[in-house]
Protein backbone atom coordinates (compact mmCIF):
# COMPACT_ATOMS: atom_id res chain seq x y z
CA UNK A 1 0.00 0.00 0.00
CA UNK A 2 1.43 3.46 -1.07
CA UNK A 3 0.94 6.38 1.25
CA UNK A 4 1.53 10.46 0.73
CA UNK A 5 4.84 11.55 1.68
CA UNK A 6 3.19 14.71 2.76
CA UNK A 7 1.26 12.88 5.10
CA UNK A 8 4.30 10.85 6.47
CA UNK A 9 6.43 13.95 7.45
CA UNK A 10 3.00 15.37 8.97
CA UNK A 11 2.79 13.11 11.60
CA UNK A 12 6.31 12.98 12.24
CA UNK A 13 5.43 16.85 12.66
CA UNK A 14 2.65 16.51 14.52
CA UNK A 15 4.89 14.32 17.12
CA UNK A 16 7.40 16.75 16.59
CA UNK A 17 6.78 20.08 16.17
CA UNK A 18 9.64 21.85 13.97
CA UNK A 19 9.05 25.16 15.79
CA UNK A 20 10.81 23.04 18.68
CA UNK A 21 14.53 22.90 16.76
CA UNK A 22 17.16 24.86 18.27
CA UNK A 23 17.74 27.82 16.11
CA UNK A 24 21.11 26.12 14.87
CA UNK A 25 19.42 23.20 13.45
CA UNK A 26 18.36 22.70 9.90
CA UNK A 27 15.21 19.58 10.26
CA UNK A 28 12.77 18.92 7.89
CA UNK A 29 13.10 17.87 4.31
CA UNK A 30 16.72 17.90 2.59
CA UNK A 31 16.04 16.41 -0.43
CA UNK A 32 12.58 16.42 -1.91
CA UNK A 33 12.42 14.21 -4.59
CA UNK A 34 9.37 15.44 -6.46
CA UNK A 35 7.64 11.77 -5.58
CA UNK A 36 4.60 12.56 -3.46
CA UNK A 37 2.97 8.68 -3.70
CA UNK A 38 5.74 6.12 -1.92
CA UNK A 39 5.88 2.60 -1.50
CA UNK A 40 8.05 2.38 1.12
CA UNK A 41 10.25 4.46 3.65
CA UNK A 42 13.58 3.72 5.49
CA UNK A 43 14.62 5.17 8.76
CA UNK A 44 18.12 5.42 9.72
CA UNK A 45 20.10 7.51 12.53
CA UNK A 46 22.45 9.12 9.61
CA UNK A 47 22.28 9.33 5.69
CA UNK A 48 25.38 8.30 4.42
CA UNK A 49 25.84 7.21 0.55
CA UNK A 50 25.62 3.34 1.83
CA UNK A 51 22.06 4.25 3.76
CA UNK A 52 21.16 5.74 0.33
CA UNK A 53 22.26 2.77 -1.72
CA UNK A 54 20.05 0.79 1.07
CA UNK A 55 17.61 2.77 -0.04
CA UNK A 56 17.82 1.84 -3.88
CA UNK A 57 17.86 -1.92 -3.02
CA UNK A 58 14.71 -1.85 -0.96
CA UNK A 59 13.01 0.48 -3.31
CA UNK A 60 12.29 2.90 -0.81
CA UNK A 61 11.24 6.36 -2.22
CA UNK A 62 12.21 8.36 1.08
CA UNK A 63 14.22 8.13 4.14
CA UNK A 64 13.61 9.18 7.39
CA UNK A 65 16.84 10.29 9.64
CA UNK A 66 17.44 11.76 12.80
CA UNK A 67 20.54 13.80 11.66
CA UNK A 68 20.69 16.56 9.05
CA UNK A 69 22.89 16.27 6.00
CA UNK A 70 22.76 20.08 5.37
CA UNK A 71 23.94 21.64 8.54
CA UNK A 72 26.09 24.14 9.51
CA UNK A 73 27.59 26.37 7.14
CA UNK A 74 25.51 24.08 4.20
CA UNK A 75 26.13 23.55 1.09
CA UNK A 76 28.24 25.79 -0.90
CA UNK A 77 28.36 23.40 -3.30
CA UNK A 78 27.07 19.68 -5.08
CA UNK A 79 30.53 18.82 -6.87
CA UNK A 80 30.62 15.12 -5.22
CA UNK A 81 33.42 16.60 -3.72
CA UNK A 82 32.69 15.28 -0.04
CA UNK A 83 30.36 11.83 1.00
CA UNK A 84 27.30 14.34 1.71
CA UNK A 85 26.97 15.97 -1.78
CA UNK A 86 27.63 12.37 -2.94
CA UNK A 87 24.92 10.97 -0.87
CA UNK A 88 22.57 13.83 -1.98
CA UNK A 89 23.29 13.19 -5.13
CA UNK A 90 22.28 9.75 -5.31
CA UNK A 91 19.15 10.08 -3.79
CA UNK A 92 18.43 12.79 -6.43
CA UNK A 93 19.11 10.83 -9.01
CA UNK A 94 17.29 7.70 -8.03
CA UNK A 95 14.04 10.40 -6.99
CA UNK A 96 14.49 9.26 -3.52
CA UNK A 97 13.66 12.26 -0.57
CA UNK A 98 15.16 12.34 2.58
CA UNK A 99 13.23 13.92 5.63
CA UNK A 100 15.29 14.56 9.23
CA UNK A 101 13.65 14.92 12.85
CA UNK A 102 16.69 16.29 15.05
CA UNK A 103 16.48 18.68 17.68
CA UNK A 104 12.55 18.93 17.39
CA UNK A 105 12.31 15.26 18.15
CA UNK A 106 15.24 15.82 20.85
CA UNK A 107 12.67 18.33 22.63
CA UNK A 108 9.75 16.14 22.98
CA UNK A 109 9.72 13.70 25.73
CA UNK A 110 8.38 11.13 23.97
CA UNK A 111 11.52 11.17 21.43
CA UNK A 112 15.27 10.21 22.13
CA UNK A 113 14.92 11.23 25.54
CA UNK A 114 12.37 8.17 26.02
CA UNK A 115 14.92 5.49 24.02
CA UNK A 116 17.14 6.38 26.77
CA UNK A 117 14.89 6.06 29.88
CA UNK A 118 13.01 3.05 28.35
CA UNK A 119 16.92 1.46 28.68
CA UNK A 120 17.82 2.39 31.85
CA UNK A 121 14.82 1.16 32.95
CA UNK A 122 12.72 4.50 34.35
CA UNK A 123 9.79 4.57 33.48
CA UNK A 124 8.60 7.95 34.85
CA UNK A 125 10.64 10.86 34.39
CA UNK A 126 10.16 15.12 33.53
CA UNK A 127 12.37 17.15 30.72
CA UNK A 128 15.81 18.20 32.43
CA UNK A 129 15.50 21.48 31.16
CA UNK A 130 11.82 22.31 30.48
CA UNK A 131 11.02 24.83 27.53
CA UNK A 132 8.88 27.57 29.57
CA UNK A 133 7.85 29.23 26.19
CA UNK A 134 5.98 26.46 25.72
CA UNK A 135 2.22 24.94 27.34
CA UNK A 136 2.94 21.42 26.67
CA UNK A 137 6.00 19.44 28.18
CA UNK A 138 8.99 19.96 25.83
CA UNK A 139 12.65 20.89 26.73
CA UNK A 140 16.02 19.17 26.69
CA UNK A 141 17.13 15.81 28.57
CA UNK A 142 15.46 13.99 31.23
CA UNK A 143 15.55 13.13 34.72
CA UNK A 144 14.14 10.21 36.74
CA UNK A 145 14.60 7.92 39.49
CA UNK A 146 15.69 4.44 39.36
CA UNK A 147 13.01 2.11 41.45
CA UNK A 148 15.38 1.16 43.86
CA UNK A 149 19.69 2.44 44.46
CA UNK A 150 21.71 0.58 42.24
CA UNK A 151 25.52 -0.34 42.88
CA UNK A 152 27.62 2.73 40.51
CA UNK A 153 29.57 0.46 39.06
CA UNK A 154 26.74 -1.99 38.41
CA UNK A 155 24.50 1.19 36.82
CA UNK A 156 27.57 1.94 34.47
CA UNK A 157 27.98 -1.87 33.39
CA UNK A 158 24.15 -2.12 32.89
CA UNK A 159 24.23 0.74 30.30
CA UNK A 160 27.42 -0.54 28.57
CA UNK A 161 25.18 -3.77 27.81
CA UNK A 162 22.01 -2.19 26.97
CA UNK A 163 23.44 0.68 24.81
CA UNK A 164 25.67 -1.56 23.27
CA UNK A 165 28.58 0.98 23.94
CA UNK A 166 32.31 0.11 22.82
CA UNK A 167 32.81 1.79 25.87
CA UNK A 168 32.12 4.33 28.69
CA UNK A 169 34.15 7.63 29.46
CA UNK A 170 33.57 8.48 33.43
CA UNK A 171 34.26 10.91 36.11
CA UNK A 172 35.14 9.06 39.08
CA UNK A 173 32.95 7.04 40.75
CA UNK A 174 32.18 9.65 43.78
CA UNK A 175 29.04 7.61 44.96
CA UNK A 176 28.57 4.43 46.15
CA UNK A 177 25.15 3.90 45.21
CA UNK A 178 22.95 6.32 42.43
CA UNK A 179 19.39 6.62 42.09
CA UNK A 180 18.86 9.66 40.11
CA UNK A 181 19.17 9.65 36.78
CA UNK A 182 19.52 12.54 34.00
CA UNK A 183 20.17 12.24 30.32
CA UNK A 184 20.44 14.32 27.34
CA UNK A 185 21.16 12.09 24.03
CA UNK A 186 23.50 12.85 21.91
CA UNK A 187 26.05 16.15 23.13
CA UNK A 188 24.87 16.54 26.42
CA UNK A 189 27.46 18.67 28.48
CA UNK A 190 25.61 22.15 28.21
CA UNK A 191 23.41 20.33 30.27
CA UNK A 192 25.47 19.34 32.92
CA UNK A 193 25.11 22.32 35.41
CA UNK A 194 21.05 21.48 35.45
CA UNK A 195 21.78 17.76 36.21
CA UNK A 196 23.95 18.90 39.07
CA UNK A 197 21.66 21.84 40.30
CA UNK A 198 19.03 19.12 40.45
CA UNK A 199 20.92 16.74 42.80
CA UNK A 200 21.15 13.86 39.74
CA UNK A 201 23.75 11.12 40.48
CA UNK A 202 24.64 10.14 37.58
CA UNK A 203 24.47 12.43 33.92
CA UNK A 204 24.45 10.10 31.18
CA UNK A 205 25.15 11.75 27.63
CA UNK A 206 28.01 11.84 25.07
CA UNK A 207 30.58 14.03 23.43
CA UNK A 208 32.42 15.58 26.83
CA UNK A 209 35.76 17.34 26.38
CA UNK A 210 38.16 16.84 28.47
CA UNK A 211 37.88 19.91 30.66
CA UNK A 212 34.40 19.64 30.91
CA UNK A 213 35.09 16.71 32.98
CA UNK A 214 36.60 18.46 35.59
CA UNK A 215 33.36 20.39 36.48
CA UNK A 216 31.51 17.39 37.70
CA UNK A 217 33.80 18.14 41.01
CA UNK A 218 32.59 15.18 42.72
CA UNK A 219 29.25 16.07 42.68
CA UNK A 220 27.87 13.81 39.73
CA UNK A 221 29.32 11.12 37.90
CA UNK A 222 29.14 11.57 34.03
CA UNK A 223 28.98 8.54 32.03
CA UNK A 224 29.78 9.62 28.12
CA UNK A 225 28.36 6.60 26.06
CA UNK A 226 29.08 8.29 22.68
CA UNK A 227 26.79 10.24 20.64
CA UNK A 228 25.92 7.49 18.09
CA UNK A 229 24.93 5.08 21.23
CA UNK A 230 22.54 7.48 22.71
CA UNK A 231 20.87 8.32 20.17
CA UNK A 232 20.98 5.63 17.69
CA UNK A 233 17.00 4.26 19.33
CA UNK A 234 15.19 6.75 17.70
CA UNK A 235 14.81 4.83 15.03
CA UNK A 236 12.82 2.45 16.66
CA UNK A 237 10.40 5.58 17.69
CA UNK A 238 10.20 6.62 14.32
CA UNK A 239 9.02 3.25 13.30
CA UNK A 240 6.70 3.16 15.53
CA UNK A 241 4.73 6.19 14.79
CA UNK A 242 5.00 5.75 10.88
CA UNK A 243 3.64 2.01 11.50
CA UNK A 244 0.78 3.01 14.27
CA UNK A 245 0.00 5.73 11.45
CA UNK A 246 0.02 4.00 8.53
CA UNK A 247 -0.58 0.38 9.12
CA UNK A 248 -0.02 -0.93 5.71
CA UNK A 249 2.42 0.79 4.78
CA UNK A 250 6.29 -0.63 4.08
CA UNK A 251 8.29 1.25 6.82
CA UNK A 252 11.63 -0.54 6.92
CA UNK A 253 14.87 0.13 9.35
CA UNK A 254 17.79 0.50 8.14
CA UNK A 255 20.80 -1.94 8.93
CA UNK A 256 23.67 0.00 8.62
CA UNK A 257 26.10 0.64 11.22
CA UNK A 258 26.41 4.81 10.51
CA UNK A 259 28.72 5.21 13.63
CA UNK A 260 31.43 6.58 12.56
CA UNK A 261 33.67 5.79 15.66
CA UNK A 262 34.90 2.55 16.10
CA UNK A 263 37.07 0.82 19.41
CA UNK A 264 39.46 -1.67 19.86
Amino acid sequence: MSANIREITAELERCFPPRLQESYDNAGFQVYAGIESIERCLVSLDVTEQVVQEAISKQCGLIVAHHPMIFGRGLMSLTGSTPVERAIQLAIRHQISIYCAHTNADSMPEGTARVMMDRIGISSYGMLKPNPGEAMECGSGAIGMLEAPMDAMAFLMLLKERFQCGGIRHTEISKATVQKIAVCPGSGSFLLGEAIRQGADVFVSGDFTYHKYFEADGRIIIADLGHFETENGIKDVFVGILQKKFINFVVLKSDIDTNPIKYL
